[in-house]
């Protein structure tokens, strides 16, 4: 998949992925984190927010994580695409 590929709506729609995402983060393989663009094991996840519902990146430590049981990739172009469009 390269920029070309992705899809605005997939970038809009993913970003919803990123909040109260608890569950889904602990069923996925890998988690990225679409503004420091780290990809990682979701067992490096140590902070959460929003009562624990929504992870903390433990790179960077913002709230911008999704992970691969939201069926998006977890690739650095798709992160790059989201960081692109959200900052």
């Amino acid at each position: 998949m390269n920029q070309r590929d992705i899809l605005i709506k997939d970038v809009i729609s993913a970003h919803k992925s990123s909040s109260y995402n608890n569950k889904t983060l602990l069923n996925s393989e890998l988690c990225g984190c679409f503004f420091c663009l780290s990809i990682f094991s979701p067992n490096k996840i140590k902070n959460w927010w929003d009562n624990d519902n929504t992870a903390e990146c433990p790179i960077c430590g913002f709230d911008t994580v999704i992970g691969s049981a939201s069926n998006y990739p977890i690739t650095h172009e798709f992160l790059q695409a989201m960081n692109k469009y959200w900052f």
